[in-house]
């Protein structure tokens, strides 16, 4: 789960974010706090005894006891479990454009768009001794070439469901972009977190050929 480095050493520390159009998993246990240093006895000195210099004509003084202290031997600390760390990099699928009709669409009559880019991206991600559930959801972003512009989370569809739609003025060849943009949450152990940085965006173009409507006359 997401937490500080300290908390790291004895916990799985996860934390999925999106780097270079990327959405990048990673995770690290053990690390945090350095391995602290087995502490060393200190040698005791004994102190020399003391010299008894005999007075005349007083008898010698006798000398004083030394009394040597024992030394205290610190704890040592246990050194901190093996730091281990993981990276993962996840894809997301591609997207495409497809209209109806597909050949020979006409002027003042619509055309109807819509992509295979599925609504939603899921993933299960084991790393390390957890599991990463990654939730994404996109954001399309139609451009019709013509200066039009419709934004919406539906795929769209073919005639007769439709959804998404335009209609040209005029013939013409049009440069057709569809943006797709990811963004969601991801959740370990049922901590659920905002994903980090940046969405992720994908760019689809193709182009559509607009004819002129048949002329027809009548009495």
């Amino acid at each position: 789960m997401p937490a500080a480095a300290a908390d790291c050493i004895d916990k799985t520390c996860v934390d999925v974010f999106t780097e270079d159009n990327q959405l990048i998993i990673t995770a690290q246990k053990g690390a945090g706090k350095p391995t602290p240093k087995p502490a060393t006895k200190k040698p005791v000195v004994k102190p020399k005894p003391a010299i008894t210099i005999k007075p005349t004509p007083k008898p010698a003084a006798k000398p004083k006891p030394v009394v040597t202290k024992k030394a205290i031997a610190k704890p040592v600390t246990k050194p901190a479990a093996a730091s281990l760390s993981d990276k993962l990099v996840k894809l997301l699928p591609a997207g495409d454009i497809n209209f109806q009709p597909e050949a020979d669409p006409l002027v003042n009559l619509p055309v109807y768009f819509w992509t295979q880019t599925p609504t939603r991206f899921t993933a299960l991600v084991p790393i390390l001794d957890v599991v990463v559930y990654v939730n994404l959801t996109p954001t399309f972003t139609w451009s019709f070439g013509d200066g039009g512009l419709f934004v919406t989370t539906m795929q769209g569809a073919p005639f007769p469901i439709g959804g998404i739609t335009h209609t040209y003025k005029s013939s013409d060849d049009y440069s057709v972009n569809l943006g797709v943009t990811w963004s969601g949450t991801f959740s370990v152990n049922g901590v659920t977190t905002p994903i980090s940085g940046n969405a992720i965006t994908q760019s689809i173009n193709r182009t559509i050929s607009v004819a002129k409507a048949p002329t027809r006359f009548t009495k």
